[in-house]
């Protein structure tokens, strides 16, 4: 059997970056690798009192991207989205990234990215060679020694992180943990050259016809992890949601959609 994790956006010019000075926040707590059910995450604490933030990095897979999540007064908004400029150490470039606004534990602003997140960004290849993806990947994590976050902060932001080749080694070691629950060979997962490929468009797997009627009234957005098994003909076998900010009959919604229509 094989594993293929997905996420699922539903969504009903970037502005320049300040040129203020940037804020240099320190760590104020360790790094901390949360082995959960579904994915693992990746969390840390840097300055203090109104100017703390705490980034988490959720992977749902050994992958070279993550769910961002950047919680703190700093990310208090009264617009519900928009884009962020980031950047993972000094040596790699901006990324202009779609995030919408919530709360964490309902209190703590919260700005949670829509698609997953990379070190670098993403470009579209024609041939997807996993071996050069993870070359590519390992030289990048042991690159970046601050993540800085610009606007639509006023005042620019730097999380001095230190070298983060450990946590990210730490963050690897439980994803493949993760995976070895699932049934597939884990050492067969490590070493493939390429991963399934979907046949068709994705995109047209889940379609606004397949919307709760009630979540498209209020204009709701739903970001959705999901993970399919899938047999060696290329057909979905299993389906199963591991992560979703709406799961009251949603999660339904879209595994039954999938499991109707994606093909690899």
């Amino acid at each position: 059997a094989k594993a293929i994790l997905g996420i699922l956006v539903l969504l009903p010019s970037v502005p320049a970056a300040a040129k203020d000075r940037p804020l240099v926040l320190e760590p104020s707590s360790k790094w901390n690798v949360h082995y959960a059910d579904d994915f693992c995450r990746l969390a840390r604490t840097f300055g203090t009192g109104d100017e703390a933030i705490t980034i988490f990095l959720d992977r749902f897979s050994p992958s070279s991207t993550f769910r961002l999540n950047l919680i703190g007064q700093p990310m208090k908004r009264w617009v519900s989205d928009g884009k962020a400029q980031i950047r993972f150490g000094r040596e790699l470039p901006d990324q202009s990234l779609y995030f919408y606004v919530g709360s964490f534990e309902n209190k703590v602003p919260t700005w949670t990215f829509a698609a997953a997140v990379g070190l670098r960004p993403w470009v579209p290849e024609e041939e997807y060679d996993e071996v050069t993806q993870r070359a590519q990947r390992a030289r990048d994590e042991a690159n970046v020694s601050e993540i800085a976050i610009g606007s639509p902060l006023r005042t620019p932001v730097i999380l001095q992180t230190g070298p983060m080749k450990n946590a990210f080694a730490a963050l690897h070691a439980c994803t493949e943990q993760l995976v070895s629950t699932w049934g597939v060979n884990i050492e067969s997962h490590r070493t493939a050259q390429r991963l399934p490929a979907p046949v068709g468009t994705p995109e047209k797997w889940i379609t606004s016809f397949d919307y709760p009627p009630d979540m498209l009234r209020k204009r709701q957005p739903g970001l959705v992890e999901f993970r399919l098994m899938i047999d060696a003909e290329g057909k979905a076998t299993a389906c199963h949601i591991q992560q979703s900010t709406n799961p009251e009959g949603f999660n339904d919604i879209v595994c039954e959609a999938l499991m109707r229509r994606a093909k690899f």
